[in-house]
């Protein structure tokens, strides 16, 4: 009687409350354990995504009550991979996403770009974009919103270096990393997008730590369509200004990024243009008297 009560008040019982965790877990290790046994079935290539997910899953113990959701909407997404051995880009690339955002561990850090080293940035952020979207519980996307920002934190370095696990690689992580951040930064934007513009120190400020990666898509689009406007050096004098320093790196960086991808988008057509123009020259003498 006094479960019924409970559930129609809306107050859970105790009992099943202690128990969702212990229920996760045991589900937890029973993937994980079918998921490290296809090591057997996939080339070499694989393994390290393999591990890379297995490893993600051994540390169930350290979720969260408020992280729950999200871990068995993680669960749900592996569990609908398992037929499919060649899933494992995927799986690897979604549970890290996961881990990031709530366990922000260096192995985290060094699996990512383990992961960006196997598939390219560009390909990762698509499989975090595409598969970590379904996994958010809520429009803002709060667990790639909070990823992004482990990122790109002030104290990556630092960590990274005080590791023995990291610490010979600190530059080469961090940096992809960053490169990582903006690759997610990207996805799923148009360049048509405008907002309003930031401009003021305490408004970029505000976005900057406060914002989300829906927010930071919009005006990363103004960006990336125009990179070299005044409004895009603006926004670093801004950074700048705001007397941050590694906020002022980080988003020069991006911006740095966003004009090394157009002008080497600008080559590769210039380049077009040329071959065009060659192939049509010798077309021509081929054709002539």
């Amino acid at each position: 009687m006094s479960a019924l009560h409970s559930t129609r008040t809306g107050t859970a019982p105790s009992g099943v409350v202690q128990l969702r965790p212990r229920a996760v877990a045991r589900r937890t290790a029973a993937l994980r354990s079918r998921l490290l046994e296809r090591r057997r079935m996939v080339g070499p290539y694989r393994h390290r995504l393999l591990e890379i997910t297995g490893d993600v899953l051994g540390r169930v113990a350290q979720v969260g009550a408020d992280d729950l959701d999200a871990w068995e909407r993680l669960l749900l997404f592996l569990e609908d991979h398992e037929d499919n051995t060649f899933a494992s880009p995927a799986d690897a690339s979604a549970a890290n996403l996961v881990a990031l955002a709530l366990f922000d561990e260096v192995t985290d850090h060094a699996a990512l770009a383990d992961l960006a080293g196997q598939l390219g940035h560009e390909r990762l952020a698509r499989l975090q974009h595409r598969h970590g979207s379904p996994l958010e519980s809520h429009p803002g996307l709060p667990l790639t919103s909070e990823a992004v920002r482990r990122l790109v934190a002030s104290d990556l370095r630092e960590r990274l270096a005080a590791d023995p696990r990291t610490a010979t690689h600190v530059e080469a992580i961090a940096d992809t990393c960053l490169r990582a951040a903006h690759a997610l930064l990207n996805q799923g934007t148009d360049k048509t997008w405008t907002v309003p513009t930031l401009d003021t120190i305490e408004e970029l400020l505000d976005i900057a730590e406060q914002g989300t990666i829906v927010e930071w898509r919009h005006h990363m689009a103004m960006v990336t369509a125009k990179p070299w406007s005044p409004y895009t050096g603006r926004i670093v004098d801004l950074a700048q200004q705001a007397g941050k320093s590694h906020t002022a790196s980080v988003i020069a960086a991006f911006v740095d990024l966003c004009r090394e991808k157009a002008a080497s988008v600008g080559r590769r057509e210039h380049e077009r243009e040329i071959d065009t123009l060659v192939a049509l020259r010798d077309a021509g003498r081929r054709s002539g008297p």
